[in-house]
């Protein structure tokens, strides 16, 4: 962690919006929507952004959970299911971009400092799915 649990517990949410800018910016009609995670989780709180006939799906395997988060699930017996829907589970804030300009997304966030990836994508929905964001797989 590099920091006591107290110290990781009081550090306070990042700041988003000047990167959010820069990327609206950089990449214009690409840049989709933004979801900020917090209370509700990364689905649901990106599911409010999701236009209807779409389907966000993030994949677990792109990043680790925060260590603060998996230890205060494992004392507190917090199932996934719920610290899903309740803590952002170490993404603060999704930028829906053009497939084709990700990984300009994600660099111009690297050059800012921030740590960026590509964690998901958004498809055609198929059929009328009860839940328009989700998760899938296992975390790093």
């Amino acid at each position: 962690m590099g920091k006591t649990l107290g110290e990781e517990l009081l550090t306070p949410t990042e700041i988003y919006t000047r990167d959010c800018l820069a990327l609206i910016a950089g990449l214009g009609d690409s840049l989709r929507t933004f979801a900020h995670i917090t209370g509700g989780g990364l689905a649901q709180n990106t599911a409010r952004v999701i236009p209807d006939g779409l389907h966000a799906i993030f994949d677990r395997a792109s990043w680790s959970l925060p260590i603060a988060t998996e230890l205060l699930a494992k004392i507190g017996g917090v199932p996934q299911s719920d610290f899903e829907r309740t803590w952002n589970c170490g993404v603060g804030m999704v930028a829906v971009v053009a497939p084709d300009r990700a990984d300009l997304a994600v660099k111009s966030l690297a050059a800012r400092g921030m740590k960026a990836w590509v964690c998901g994508e958004v498809i055609n929905a198929e059929k009328a799915e009860p839940e328009k964001a989700y998760l899938r797989g296992g975390y790093r």
